[in-house]
């Protein structure tokens, strides 16, 4: 279902600054339901809704994203012996991903050698730093601190499993530097609260960079979103870039993967030791796999459930099957007012409430600007410009950033 939905938001982007803070999205309130007396709704046929269902967009530009990475690595500058050895250890296993949308970390957990010499890889990462993407950047620490990054460093990556209710991924990777090793995997016995953890991640571009913190609580089926499941509640700063990244156990091993933070101070979540091992076994087992999902795509054609006025409100409505659940999930709005915008409102997380808006602020049948609600707070996050009607990506810019 959130393949489903993260799907159609990709299709839906094109996005640009904005006058979001002048709008509240969050009065329109549900979807509005089938009324009673069906009529034609005026106008109607001017709108189409084939190119917004569901479906797998392309792999990654590696070329233009790689550009955002193209600078000379920051010097290493920590205190405390013991700290300092175990970033030298390990920064080298995290490795940066890029894709044309974003930027995160992942932790090399496996390596093979391959035909020919040379080994390739394993990396475990979030799923919400590849997002739609199947194929990504990898660039991994380089060998010499303050070499400056360029293309010649990324190595192509291929995401292979997708776990999206516990926002985890494994992507594969050919040729792995042969200074870089792969992580070792902990325990819950290290998950202790009060613990010291430790994390190594590329917040906001600025790459491999060192935190630490003591563990808060853990907290077992922790719901955020979409998401389920175990989290390691950390006081360890994780900030946009980080995710994806290890959270890392006083003896030097991954027991979790950062994920998320909360406004405030030091309440940082990362996806628990006890998940991590429950998604390596399911993947082995044959579970979430990325081209299965492709191949088992159900096509579905918008379906429409209802046409009518509602006199109340001074609108017509057609309201929409967009997945053949069945259920009405999406809905065009007409008001009467010819000086009003027409309105396509869709669930896309099937609560029964409107998470993103399509406008045609000139009615000329054709889309001119959209609105995300992407944490289902009831506020929009994500802003929109479509030209000449064009449901398709370009660029993205968050107005509140997450990790």
């Amino acid at each position: 279902m959130l393949k489903r939905r993260l799907s159609l938001i990709a299709m839906l982007a094109c996005l640009q600054g904005g006058n979001l803070a002048a709008q509240d999205r969050s009065a329109f309130g549900a979807l509005p339901q089938p009324g009673d007396a069906a009529q034609l709704l005026p106008g109607g046929e001017k709108y189409t809704f084939g190119s917004i269902a569901p479906a797998l967009p392309g792999a990654a530009n590696l070329a233009s994203a790689l550009e955002v990475i193209d600078q000379p690595e920051p010097p290493l500058r920590l205190r405390g012996a013991r700290e300092i050895e175990l970033f030298r250890r390990l920064a080298p296993s995290v490795a940066l991903i890029v894709t044309d949308e974003a930027q995160g970390s992942a932790s090399l957990i496996a390596t093979k050698p391959i035909a020919g010499g040379g080994r390739s890889g394993v990396l475990l990462t979030s799923a919400h730093v590849v997002g739609n993407a199947r194929e990504v950047a990898v660039v991994f620490k380089p060998q010499k601190d303050g070499e400056k990054i360029t293309r010649a460093h990324a190595i192509l990556g291929r995401v292979r499993k997708l776990d999206t209710v516990r926002d985890l991924a494994l992507i594969d990777v050919e040729n792995v530097p042969a200074y870089v090793a792969a992580i070792s995997l902990g325990g819950m016995s290290e998950v202790q609260v009060g613990a010291d953890v430790h994390a190594i991640g590329h917040p906001k571009g600025q790459t491999w960079t060192y935190t630490k913190g003591l563990i808060s609580q853990i907290r077992r089926d922790y719901t955020w979103g979409p998401h389920k499941v175990d989290v390691i509640q950390t006081q360890t700063p994780i900030n946009p870039g980080n995710s994806g990244g290890p959270l890392i156990s006083d003896g030097g091993k991954l027991i979790g993967v950062n994920f998320f933070k909360h406004q405030g101070e030091g309440l940082n979540f990362a996806v628990a030791i006890s998940d991590i091992e429950r998604f390596l076994k399911a993947a082995q087992d044959g579970a979430y796999e990325v081209g299965a999902v492709a191949a088992t795509a159900r096509p579905c054609a918008p379906k429409v459930m209802h046409e009518g006025r509602d006199k109340d409100k001074g609108w017509f409505v057609r309201t929409l099957d967009m997945d053949c659940s069945g259920k009405v999930n999406a809905v065009l709005v007409v008001p009467d007012d010819s000086s009003k915008q027409i309105e396509f409102r869709l669930d896309t997380n099937k609560d029964g409430k409107t998470d993103v808006w399509i406008v045609d602020d000139n009615r000329d049948g054709k889309w001119d600007i959209s609105y995300w609600d992407t944490d289902f707070d009831g506020k929009p996050d994500l802003v929109g410009h479509h030209p000449d009607g064009e449901l398709k990506p370009t660029r993205m810019e968050k107005y509140q950033p997450k990790s």
